[in-house]
């Protein structure tokens, strides 16, 4: 029979009492002092043996006994009669397990024997001390109601017991005392019970030293004055069930989560069958996956142990019935090879596979016709006839012993608790929508309703608010500040850069010459052209004189006029292309176009001894102390809710912030917009506009705003804009890009 499950005891089953200190009076009786609520001590005395009488008893049992075993023995019937309790147990390392004595005196001591839950009782005398202690004992529901003529109480199901330690050192042995559930006395008296069992199990170990470990290896033998039991070992494997099984079987059914259900499927199970691991894998699509490992409370899905459990599993469920392996039947090559592995991986002696089929659910309603059903009742089913595929797998695993062959009474209990279970959990999680739903439930029952609501008519009017409220709807844009008034410094003419006159930051007026160039080309055209006009100049000198000459003749006359005319008109030409020349040389001379600060760094570095082109930018003149403006890169997908302002008319305010002074905030109002768009280097479609700084911004109404420092202020520093573009109210301004995207990409395929 299997072990009955313990019944739940409190957190501390060890309890320890009040302070006592005792004395002896000139009667010889001991009294006991306890510290009472009221701070004054109460006295009880009772007439016992005094310790020498004591000493003098134990020590005349120890002289009739032979080894500690038969000494024990003696022990175990004089506690009956020397204390008011109705069963004494006793351990010893030598006994399979521990000895029960009970009180002939106590009708129903039998009983209360049968109810003990051994594997606390173990526990309780393991753990055991030199100092006597009081304890609460659990007691098992009743195996048989006819056995037992009291009347069932408040406290029927524990009692109060009192342990210690009756010898120490190698062969430990410890004593527990159990007081009858319907009589137990009071806490003066269980004081009084313990004081007397310290003394008793002190004068055991003066007088026990001397005696031989053991007659026998095993349980006693020899009878007991009141009747002698022994406490049952707990058997390896359960081979029958057990009526209380019924009450741990239920705990499947806690809840219908499935990852909890399979847990306590796993843990319950390797208790109640007393086998070493019990694993349970639910199936996925062809596959079965662990979901639970007894004594494992995150189970490791790469683990090798854990992928050689599922191969072997998915393998040998297509014979669609339990089996229990190594077997003398020879398996097929597809089983014998994952299961070989599997053994290889998880170091078992032994495993028994039980597939869960739907048809056992139906199979156990029709034969659940109460909630305790006989014992030797079938649940347990092979694989239904329709062919239908297991939904899970029990694998009943052991290190050590031999499964049984055939499946048992309580694996058959198991296995069908485990199929109802399972697949409710299963069907209530393909339920749609449970999360959700499972979220309202939360939400709107029980204490949180009241919160609900709140928070329901919270958002409630915030919703609406944001519909009432209007607030100022800004587009963003990025861009830099530069002064109005600036001029862009070119090369005129090809040439070297030979010497610089300005630096970076330098105040200059119109006219003044910033660099000089050099060109050789023009220099040498210009000196070989005064060189062919002086030359030309000299001989229209000479042609003139001959023709004043009257010995010239009428013909020579003639062809002097017409080389005149034609020297002249060759004078005119290099004259004309000497000025040119000229002309460009003194363009070779940069001077300044405007007033105002040359803007360039690192001229001398990037420009001395350089050769430059016509046309080459080589600095710029701004008018720092003028009028500054914004140039702004406006999100193509933005543009338009500026271009639509800015054509009515009125003054665009643009809020901004510099690069240079992130603290503060300045004013600027919109000036111009472009009509198209272009990729920047990100290749963003954007709008480029400029807007004007306002140089006086305590003038406007907003609130914040500063002043723009021109002293301080940089051309191109970085800044970002806020143009403002309306009102509108909360809801539309702040989640105005969720609407537009929702009519791009949505509503734009249905309209």
């Amino acid at each position: 029979m299997i072990a009955p499950p313990r019944i739940p005891i409190p957190d501390s089953p060890f309890e320890r009492l009040p302070l006592v200190t005792s004395s002896t009076d000139t009667t010889g009786r001991v009294t006991a002092s306890v510290g009472a609520p009221n701070g004054s001590p109460e006295t009880a005395q009772y007439a016992d043996n005094s310790a020498s009488d004591c000493s003098a008893a134990i020590t005349k049992l120890a002289d009739q006994s032979s080894c500690q075993t038969d000494f024990l023995r003696h022990i175990a019937d004089d506690l009956t009669f020397q204390f008011p309790i109705d069963v004494v147990v006793i351990s010893h390392p030598t006994w399979d397990s521990p000895m029960m004595s009970i009180s002939e005196s106590a009708p129903n001591a039998s009983t209360l024997a049968r109810r003990l839950d051994a594997e606390f009782v173990d526990d309780l005398l393991s753990n055991s001390t030199s100092a006597a202690t009081a304890c609460d004992l659990p007691l098992l529901a009743r195996p048989n109601a006819l056995d037992d003529h009291t009347a069932s109480g408040p406290d029927d199901n524990r009692t109060r017991g009192l342990h210690i330690q009756l010898i120490d050192g190698e062969n430990t042995s410890a004593v527990l005392l159990v007081y009858n559930p319907h009589a137990t006395p009071d806490t003066v008296s269980q004081i009084r019970d313990l004081k007397r069992l310290a003394d008793y199990a002190r004068q055991c170990r003066s007088v026990v030293n001397g005696l031989a470990v053991h007659a026998a290896p095993h349980a006693p033998a020899k009878p007991l004055s009141g009747h002698s039991t022994t406490i049952p070992a707990k058997r390896p494997i359960a081979d029958q069930p057990n009526r209380d099984q019924s009450r741990v079987l239920r705990h499947f059914h806690n809840d219908l989560d499935l990852a909890g259900t399979a847990y306590r499927i796993a843990n319950e199970s390797r208790r109640i069958l007393g086998i070493d691991r019990v694993s349970v894998l639910i199936a996925r699509r062809s596959q079965f996956r662990i979901e639970s490992v007894s004594g494992v409370a995150v189970v490791d899905r790469r683990s090798n142990s854990v992928t050689a459990a599922e191969q072997f599993s998915r393998r040998v469920v297509v014979l669609g019935r339990p089996i229990t392996l190594p077997s003398a039947e020879p398996l097929p090559p597809q089983i014998a090879e994952p299961f070989d592995h599997y053994l290889d991986q998880t170091d078992i002696n032994s495993v028994t596979v039980i597939p869960l089929y739907q048809s056992q659910q139906d199979d156990r309603r029709r034969s659940d016709s109460n909630d305790i059903r006989p014992l030797d009742s079938t649940i347990y089913t092979d694989a239904p006839a329709s062919g239908a595929d297991p939904f899970a797998i029990l694998l009943l695993e052991s290190f050590a012993d031999e499964l049984p062959t055939n499946l048992t009474p309580p694996m058959q209990e198991v296995a069908a608790e485990a199929a109802i279970a399972l697949s409710n959990s299963l069907e209530h999680r393909r339920i749609f929508g449970l999360r959700f739903l499972k979220t309202l439930g939360d939400w709107f029952g029980g204490k949180r309703l009241p919160y609900t609501v709140i928070s329901g008519l919270a958002a409630i009017g915030l919703l609406a608010a944001s519909l009432i409220i209007q607030v100022d709807h800004q587009v963003v844009a990025t861009g830099f500040a530069e002064p109005a008034i600036q001029q862009n410094v070119f090369a005129r003419t090809d040439g070297i850069v030979k010497k610089i006159f300005v630096h970076d930051g330098q105040r200059v007026t119109t006219g003044d010459v910033l660099m000089r160039l050099e060109n050789a080309d023009l220099e040498t055209s210009a000196e070989s052209l005064s060189g062919e006009i002086m030359t030309t100049s000299r001989r229209l000198a000479s042609i003139s004189s001959m023709l004043l000459d009257p010995a010239t003749d009428a013909k020579q006359a003639a062809r002097l006029a017409i080389e005149e005319r034609q020297l002249q008109s060759e004078l005119i030409s290099r004259q004309n292309q000497l000025g040119l020349v000229q002309r460009q040389l003194s363009e070779l001379e940069i001077k300044a176009p405007i007033d105002g600060t040359v803007a360039g760094w690192q001229i001398e570095r990037k420009l001395s001894d350089r050769p430059v082109g016509r046309g080459n930018h080589l600095l710029t003149i701004v008018r720092e102390d003028g009028p500054w403006q914004l140039r702004l890169s406006i999100p193509d997908k933005d543009a338009a809710e500026v271009i639509r302002e800015h054509s009515l008319g009125g003054v665009v305010k643009v809020e901004f912030a510099a690069a240079s002074h992130p603290e503060s905030t300045f004013a600027a109002e919109l000036d111009k917009i472009a009509t198209s768009a272009r990729r920047n280097q990100d290749g963003v479609n954007v709008v480029d506009a400029e807007a004007v700084i306002v140089p006086d911004s305590h003038q406007s109404d907003r609130h914040g705003i500063m002043d723009f420092v021109f002293t301080d202020a940089r051309s191109g520093v970085e800044t970002t804009a806020k143009i403002t573009c309306g009102r509108r109210s909360v809801l539309a301004s702040w989640f105005g890009d969720v609407r537009d995207f929702f009519n791009r990409n949505v509503m734009f395929y249905f309209r």
